[in-house]
């Protein structure tokens, strides 16, 4: 199957699009593999930052083995707008089209310079069944990602943005999987992420009880910013400290098969081959802002400051139309 078929001839406008495929609508094609369609929106970067995008679609692409089922996004009489995603996603034709298996638009551009607003990613269209992720958003701030790839960050922090768009720390809510939200007690009941956890990385104490601790924001030094874009949608940080998807970027940051088998919870099929070595640490340490090189969401030694993973902000029936997500 194609990264996405065309409905109608509006479609072709997408070669307004930085670094499509071509400037025709895609073709359909048979296959089994997990697709990610990568559309750029405005400039396509250059180097280092092209590289690190193209690096993160390849390595998820590889850890994740089913195919979706493809999923209409608009319709004739109703073309999606992309800007109901994010109002920084303009000069798009809006959209009518098949998406299979997810299309990610990515945009990068100057917004405060290095060390304020790094900027926002996450998933935006989900799946009427299942609740998978159609349609994933990237904004970054061109200057803190030339700073970062200076500094050999660079592709970690779009690898952890990445995952967030398929599901991991965003989806878990919708899932059913994130309990006490907001509490002390915060922790992912997947069943497959915890075990594990215990399992494969040693995590006996960390997961007991059969889930995973989630942020929450303690435990942390006074100098680390920890707010609405670190808590619930992150392993915690003093028990993970580390594992790529904690909300702090350290000099070493595996993907473990916890994480891999939280993508699992969510409902994909997952290559497991494809995570790195990782033990949980003991005893868990509060994390200071001098133990961590760089962060995602927080103040370490310099500040990089991220907004809230984008929750999803609308699902998608058969017929391509979108409801919008109400969240309590």
């Amino acid at each position: 199957m194609s990264r996405s078929l065309a409905l109608t001839g509006a479609l072709a406008m997408l070669a307004l699009v930085g670094g499509c495929k071509d400037s025709t609508a895609p073709t359909e094609k048979n296959d089994t593999t997990f697709d990610i369609d990568l559309r750029w929106v405005g400039t396509k970067p250059t180097g280092n930052v092209a590289t690190a995008f193209d690096a993160a679609v390849a390595r998820i692409e590889q850890i994740i083995l089913n195919d979706l089922q493809a999923a209409k996004v608009g319709s004739k009489e109703a073309p999606f707008d992309l800007t109901k995603c994010s109002a920084s996603m303009t000069g798009i034709s809006s959209l009518d089209e098949i998406v299979d298996d997810l299309v990610i638009y990515a945009k990068v551009e100057a917004i405060d310079g290095v060390g304020k607003t790094l900027g926002s990613a996450g998933p935006c269209l989900t799946r009427v069944t299942g609740g998978l992720t159609v349609l994933g958003i990237m904004r970054f701030d061109s200057a803190d990602l030339t700073d970062l790839a200076n500094k050999g960050r660079l592709n970690a922090v779009v690898l952890h943005e990445m995952m967030h768009i398929v599901g991991v720390g965003t989806l878990w809510r919708r899932r059913g999987i994130l309990a006490d939200s907001g509490l002390a007690t915060v922790r992912v009941t997947g069943p497959l992420a915890a075990t594990a956890c215990v399992s494969d990385h040693g995590g006996t104490t960390a997961c007991r009880g059969g889930a995973v601790p989630a942020e929450n924001c303690l435990d942390l030094d006074a100098a680390l910013t920890c707010g609405a874009g670190t808590i619930d949608s992150h392993w915690k940080e003093s028990v993970f400290q580390g594992e790529l998807m904690t909300g702090y970027l350290q000099t070493t940051n595996p993907l473990s098969k916890m994480t891999l088998q939280s993508l699992a919870d969510l409902g994909y099929i997952v290559s497991l081959t494809t995570a790195e070595p990782y033990t949980v640490p003991t005893p868990p340490v509060a994390i200071g802002a001098g133990a961590i090189g760089a962060s995602l969401h927080g103040i370490s030694e310099e500040l990089i400051v991220l907004g809230a993973p984008m929750a999803p902000r609308f699902v998608v029936d058969e017929l391509g139309r979108t409801t919008p997500i109400r969240y309590r």
